[in-house]
């Protein structure tokens, strides 16, 4: 049997078992990468020997590690697939994958600001107040996501604890049928995991331009137009990435995720413990805190030099 006609009982399958936009993470990586090279392989004869080699290659043009394990999490469902509810006699798929250390492609780009960057773009935000300067003073103050940002409702705000409910997020889901049709459209759901559902406090330095805000809207309102209607990430991005450049200035510009991963680093480098860090993030575990969003700056760097050895040149010679 073919790996293309076990991707459109899979298809079907798995439709009826993820959210939406899981599915479509998982089906572009079918329709764009397995397919062309192993749509007409017989799934039978797919083996660690066959899919590694296709792995390198991607891994070896650039592509980060975590995009190349994406690719095999998805060729070994399909295979599992094939094996649990096709009766297909397939090879082991319980190997692991070793792909080098990433040291070329994922560690060269800017992840967070500096603390004089935060800085402007936080004063930046409060001294220019709109619904969508509120949302990135939201952002870059909570480690809020951007899905998370743009389906907040004020109704989501309690002035009284001042405090936030992340409680969904919204998504533009990219959708490619087994036929080849595409479309997209955009979906207001859950959070992506159950610990994402969350309740942040309001920084008590930017509560008083909340509570502005939160006194003329409607509590059905959106956080980011002040109006009924939401606005979509891909829009808010955009905003974000000419406020940097346009009126902010800086010689770079990181992803808006970058927002959330300066959060994060800023409140390591102070001190806060990592498990409160997790839990405001939404991270079910700890470690991910730590290995993805957590960046010391140069300056936290400098710091951890010479705090860490300065007791060593107190000591007299012996």
């Amino acid at each position: 049997m073919k790996l293309k006609e076990v991707y459109e009982s899979w298809y079907i399958f798995k439709k009826r078992q993820v959210k939406a936009s899981t599915l479509s993470c998982y089906n572009l990586i079918c329709i764009n990468i397995i397919l062309p090279k192993f749509g007409n392989t017989e799934i039978e004869t797919i083996t660690k020997k066959s899919i590694m080699p296709f792995l390198y290659e991607l891994y070896d043009s650039g592509k980060s590690k975590k995009y190349c394990m994406d690719i095999l999490i998805v060729i070994k469902m399909l295979v599992r697939f094939a094996a649990d509810e096709m009766d297909v006699d397939v090879h082991d798929m319980s190997w692991k994958a070793v792909l080098p250390t990433d040291n070329k492609t994922e560690k060269n780009g800017i992840e967070r600001y500096s603390t004089a960057e935060y800085k402007k773009i936080v004063d930046y935000a409060m001294a220019n107040p709109s619904p969508r300067n509120l949302g990135i003073l939201l952002t870059i103050c909570s480690g809020m996501r951007i899905g998370e940002i743009c389906a907040l409702q004020w109704k989501d705000v309690d002035i009284a604890n001042k405090t936030i409910h992340v409680c969904k997020t919204i998504e533009r889901i990219y959708n490619v049928n087994p036929s080849g049709q595409k479309s997209t459209y955009i979906e207001i759901g859950p959070p992506k995991t159950a610990s994402s559902n969350r309740y942040i406090p309001i920084l008590k330095n930017i509560f008083p331009i909340v509570k502005k805000f939160s006194e003329i809207c409607n509590p059905e309102y959106y956080v980011c137009s002040c109006g009924e209607k939401f606005i979509e990430p891909r829009t808010f991005r955009n905003y974000y990435n000419n406020l940097i450049k346009e009126k902010l200035k800086f010689d770079h510009t990181i992803k808006f995720h970058g927002l959330r991963h300066t959060f994060a680093s800023t409140l390591i480098e102070n001190n806060i413990d990592v498990k409160t860090v997790s839990t405001i993030l939404g991270h079910s575990d700890i470690s991910t805190t730590l290995n993805v969003y957590v960046h010391p700056s140069s300056e936290a760097k400098k710091n951890a030099v010479n705090s860490g050895l300065k007791k060593i040149f107190r000591l007299k010679n012996e």
